[in-house]
């Protein structure tokens, strides 16, 4: 009898331990199928870890069934790396890195058919339907439904009405036209010829950490470093922070390497998503570009890992499992002996004190391919402005720079990092404001008098007179990026505008048009959240303003003025890319603030040093480990008695305990929460330690318990 221990999948059941089952006679299921058994009176899928000769029960039920897809054997330790890294059990582990489901087909898209259309009358949702559909027709249902935040009944009601029709045409084919590089700079070949000769041919591996200014080149470094790659037999991993970022990315690998490519990110269809892995494991791609779910691509041959903007947040996972991409990156790129080149303006305060101190090996490219002009940058304090009698959103340099760049017949980007029209609706006679049931934060109010909360999707409509004393007093507080385009639209009349954010871009596909079409104008503004502020490339944006720089540094985060710099340097980076000269006007009310001063200099090895001697002196990253562990519960007084226990263990083990107590968002999503901060010296890793106690913790059914290993999120 052939034995099959099987880790049950954690949406069934968390389970710790892997279960025995008996195969079948006949029936293959090498460690890493994907198997259907029974589990209780439920029918369960697990994942197959071993064969053992002995079973520790002696009483097996049989695997019924083994899927065709497969996981590579290599994941089956990665999970078990995982869990602990991550501080989950493995099967919580394993979820991360499963194949997409899916039938692998080729989607749907669907297309009006408008004599229909006005055939009929429509329901509201469904006139919200078709207007998007004619937009930007043909849409997968999962793109109509992301992008208006509604369900598939309204779409699938107009399918039966035959409103709808399906058609087999593709997304709209985009042509960025980007020219081939013929000869590199010095830089270039530089760091190339290193990491050559340092790999041995990409044979032997190696972590380089590229640190080049905004405009240096550093996608042609992955492009020449893929073609020799590829020429040594190997396969390639690209990762980047944002789906936004594929776009441009993929289309000038498409141009170096043709079909060659597969795109693979949370943003795709589930059947997409299952087709190109199904493409990836067959070995019929041999680049892979993608998000943070990209690191789990079934390459069996991997021998380049690129983490394009490598010091960006989006690349840690903030649901369970809490991973950092750039640590799996790195644990899959040693079991393949590949080479791993981590790019950017502003690398990660960990990331650089490990490439200074010789952990990693830091190549430097400091100058921009095309520096006929320096980009000119300054700082305009908005107190001064509110002092003159300025109390708009825009100071007047800003005003007045935008008017001279589209007079020009250039483009400009602004940046601002809250959408919506304005976070807070106040009462100015009694103090009330519209706040979610839900969480502890304000409904922010969006356009036609729509209020929402950003974090659980509560909504309310704005009255026309105070709810709590009839006062018709209702006062907007502070400014989004709906509240922006409309005074652009007012301030500059018939000039094109280009706001993207999860509002205007709620999909893939809808941020990649919002793009790609602001790319093709001659001139315009682009306005958006930070999704724009990083590694675009506009050749005819001379102009980036970045509206309140204040808002990061507002964060109740320890990374808040790390922050600050990288989001302000990569935003004026997208300027002065080409041959005309870029300018960057910085709005804020804390000019002074060093994160701000260092980022107006340009100066990265500044910001550096200051703010290594800042968390030097408080003890933080990178001079120590962080573990959070954050309990919710819709009660307090069960989430009252989960921390009281885990304290317990927490003095019993000795831990440092940084913090205890509620974090800023004390109420998200109907539950109370509260937080606990350890921190750990760097001298042991303390990873399995924190297993152990993770192990310890006894779970109920009231509350949750997470543990986060270098946390990023403290909200």
């Amino acid at each position: 009898m052939l034995v099959a221990r099987v880790m049950i999948l954690n949406k069934y059941a968390d389970i710790e331990q892997a279960l025995d089952y008996f195969l079948p006679v006949g029936m293959q299921a090498p460690p890493g199928s994907i198997v259907q058994v029974p589990l209780g009176s439920r029918l369960v899928e697990g994942v197959v870890f071993a064969h053992p000769e002995v079973p520790e029960v002696p009483e097996l039920k049989e695997v019924l069934s083994v899927s065709e897809r497969r996981l590579p054997l290599e994941f089956i330790d990665l999970a078990c790396w995982l869990a602990v890294r991550a501080g989950c059990s493995i099967a919580t582990a394993l979820s991360a890195m499963l194949p997409p489901a899916g039938s692998g087909l080729s989607p749907v898209r669907w297309q009006i058919d408008e004599q229909a259309a006005t055939a009929i009358s429509l329901t509201e949702k469904q006139q919200l339907v078709a207007d998007l559909v004619r937009q930007q027709s043909p849409m997968q249902k999962t793109e109509i439904s992301r992008a208006l935040g509604i369900s598939l009944a309204p779409i699938n009601s107009l399918i039966a009405k035959g409103v709808l029709l399906p058609t087999k045409g593709k997304a709209p084919a985009q042509d960025w036209n980007f020219q081939q590089v013929a000869e590199l700079t010095s830089d270039q070949a530089r760091v190339i010829a290193v990491i050559r000769a340092e790999s041995e041919g990409f044979q032997k591996g190696g972590t380089f950490v590229l640190h080049g200014v905004t405009g240096s080149g550093k996608t042609e470094v992955y492009i020449r470093l893929t073609r020799e790659v590829l020429a040594a037999g190997r396969q390639v991993l690209v990762l980047v922070p944002e789906i936004a970022l594929t776009a441009q990315l993929v289309a000038r690998f498409r141009a170096a390497f043709g079909t060659g490519v597969s795109v693979f990110h949370s943003g795709l269809s589930g059947s997409r998503r299952a087709s190109e892995w199904d493409r990836i494991s067959r070995g019929d791609a041999a680049i892979v570009i993608g998000t943070r779910s990209a690191v789990y691509a079934p390459l069996d041959n991997l021998g380049l890992v690129v983490m394009d903007e490598e010091h960006e947040l989006a690349y840690k996972q903030e649901e369970t499992p809490r991973y950092h991409a750039r640590d799996v990156a790195l644990y899959r790129a040693r079991q393949h002996g590949a080479v791993v080149v981590m790019g950017s303006a502003t690398p990660s305060l960990e990331t650089y004190s490990r490439a200074l101190s010789g952990q990693y090996r830091l190549l430097e490219m400091p100058k921009r391919v095309h520096s006929l002009h320096p980009v000119v940058a300054e700082i305009v304090d908005m107190r001064r402005e509110l002092q003159l009698g300025n109390r708009g959103m825009l100071s007047r340099s800003l005003t007045q720079a935008l008017a001279d760049t589209l007079a020009r017949n250039e483009q400009a980007l602004l940046f601002l990092n809250r959408r919506g029209l304005a976070p807070t609706v106040l009462c100015r006679n009694c103090g009330f404001r519209y706040t979610c049931p839900n969480c502890s934060t304000s409904l922010t109010l969006h356009g036609h008098g729509l209020l929402r909360c950003h974090h659980c999707g509560e909504t309310a409509r704005i009255s026309g007179v105070c709810p709590e004393c009839g006062s018709k007093y209702l006062r907007e507080l502070g400014v989004g990026t709906q509240k922006l385009e409309a005074h652009l639209a007012s301030r500059f009349p018939g000039v094109h505008l280009c706001r993207i954010d999860r509002d205007t871009a709620g999909t893939a596909l809808d941020k990649e048009l919002h793009l790609y079409n602001f790319y093709q104008q001659e001139s315009g503004i682009l306005l958006g959240t930070q999704m724009i502020a990083k590694g675009l490339d506009f050749p005819k944006v001379t102009l980036v303003g970045i509206v309140l720089a204040d808002l990061s540094l507002a964060m109740s985060d320890f990374r808040a003025a790390e922050r600050t710099f990288q989001l302000v340097t990569q935003a004026g980076g997208r300027t002065g890319r080409a041959q005309l000269p870029g300018r960057v006007i910085i709005q804020t009310y804390q000019p002074e603030h060093y994160s701000l001063q260092f980022a107006l200099a340009g100066d990265y090895l500044g910001f550096y040093r200051h703010e290594m001697g800042v968390r030097n002196k408080a003890g933080l990253p990178p001079f120590s480990a962080l573990t959070r562990i954050l309990i919710s519960a819709k009660e307090q007084p069960q989430l009252m008695k989960q921390v009281e226990q885990i304290t317990a263990l927490l003095r019993q083990e000795n831990y440092n305990l940084l913090f205890s107590g509620p974090p800023p968002l004390e109420r998200l999503k109907g539950r109370y929460r509260w937080h606990l901060l350890l921190r750990h010296s760097l001298a042991n890793s303390p990873w399995e330690k924190v297993e152990r106690l993770r192990r310890s913790i006894r779970g109920d059914k009231y509350t949750r318990v997470i543990i986060d290993n270098n946390p990023y999120n403290f909200m």
